[in-house]
């Protein structure tokens, strides 16, 4: 007994638990740590038997010891690195070379780019002449309404009133020379520009305008009323014609706008309904207010010479017989039939313009002036469509027709 004493005094206490059995197995593997801890152990010595009884009570827990991450070292963040910022010249040189060809391009590239530029600078030049059409526009409607709103209104005026706002004029314009039996009306209008002549207007349309004259029919077509240049010019009567004493035929010109402004109107008299909605054209010159009673609406061209000798500007007619001789033939290229009588001692009114039936096309519109004590009214439901209006000969061969006057001619 006292040999098993001393062998179990130089055995560790794990190999005395094996021996008596009290051995643990094997942890499996896991990523936690088992510890045993001993709680109580107790030593039981029996001398009359002559052995040692040892008793060891263990708790075997296990605590869970958290696996530890391994954190990576925070780097320090790079400094930012300065982008180098360029030059003017740099900058310039870079866009030059984006948009112009250069020797290092291919030839696709060159290509590419002189498609690119070409409809770069397309689409620049239709912008600024769109700005620059639209303030033209903007200039002649400015003026238009600018001299509408300096007319006097002289009706209702007696006498005496009549003459007072002439002595106001006088001394507002002490300079200016207004012509003997002039309309105190357009004193304004005429002390702004000596070529003014009338004003133009026909119902149920937007034109409304100024008439000017010149020493010729050109000055005014691309010029405004205060003599500066401007596309749309300015509505002009004849430098042929009288402005005081009617003459035979009194004719006036002005711009067919593709934005439907000025003379562009008269578009509407090719048509039935246009006609009944607009049949009186009010002239008043400086001298006198007019009516015209519209008769014919028809085609023609600038010049007599491209339309079989036809010519529909001629102020005044020779004989009665030359100007009935012009009426018929004008009747016969009207594409509206009208109820409107005409004759020699008659004077008319002729509103011309361009047109796009041909090249060098021409519309006319003219108006037969209201008759002294006459109804001014037009009996418009006896108006009828000319079924084979006379057109100049350019019309037939550009819709390549038969001209069933040629024979006529």
């Amino acid at each position: 007994t006292m040999a098993k004493e001393k062998n179990n005094e130089n055995l560790s206490f794990d190999d005395l638990k094996k021996q008596l059995g009290m051995a643990e197995p094997e942890a499996k593997e896991n990523k936690s740590v088992a510890k045993s801890t001993p709680v109580k152990t107790k030593v039981n010595i029996d001398e009359d038997d002559g052995f040692v009884d040892i008793t060891a009570q263990f708790v075997n827990t296990e605590e869970e010891v958290p696996q530890q991450t391994v954190e990576k070292p925070v780097e320090d963040p790079k400094p930012p690195v300065k982008k180098r910022v360029k030059t003017f010249n740099e900058i310039f040189s870079d866009a030059f070379k984006a948009v112009l060809p250069t020797k290092n391009d291919s030839a696709k590239e060159k290509m590419r780019k002189v498609v690119m530029d070409i409809s770069i600078i397309a689409i620049v030049c239709c912008v600024f002449a769109f700005i620059d059409y639209f303030g033209e526009y903007r200039t002649q409607v400015n003026i238009r309404n600018e001299l509408k709103g300096q007319i006097i209104s002289t009706d209702g005026m007696n006498d005496n009133q009549y003459n007072e706002a002439w002595k106001d004029l006088y001394a507002k314009f002490p300079n200016m020379n207004f012509p003997t039996g002039m309309k105190a009306d357009y004193a304004y209008l005429y002390a702004a520009n000596q070529d003014f002549v009338g004003w133009l207007k026909i119902e149920n349309t937007s034109l409304d305008i100024q008439v000017v004259q010149s020493n010729d029919n050109d000055y005014y077509l691309k010029r405004d009323f205060y003599k500066n240049s401007n596309r749309y010019g300015c509505p002009f009567m004849d430098y042929k014609n009288n402005t005081k004493e009617l003459d035979d035929n009194t004719l006036i010109y002005g711009h067919h706008m593709s934005d439907g402004s000025l003379f562009a109107n008269l578009d509407g008299f090719k048509t039935l309904e246009g006609y009944k909605k607009s049949p009186i054209i009010n002239f008043s010159t400086l001298y006198q207010d007019y009516q015209f009673k519209v008769f014919a609406v028809f085609i023609s061209t600038s010049s007599p010479s491209t339309d079989n000798g036809f010519n529909y500007m001629i102020t005044d007619f020779a004989s009665d017989e030359k100007f009935n001789s012009f009426i018929n033939e004008v009747r016969l290229r009207s594409i509206i039939n009208t109820n409107v009588t005409v004759n020699a001692n008659d004077k008319i009114i002729t509103l011309a313009t361009c047109s796009h039936e041909f090249d060098d096309a021409r519309l006319v519109v003219m108006g037969r002036l209201v008759r002294e004590n006459e109804n001014p009214t037009v009996d418009v439901d006896g108006a009828t469509l000319n079924p084979q209006p006379k057109y100049p000969q350019a019309w037939y061969d550009k819709k390549g027709k038969d001209n069933p006057y040629a024979n006529n001619i």
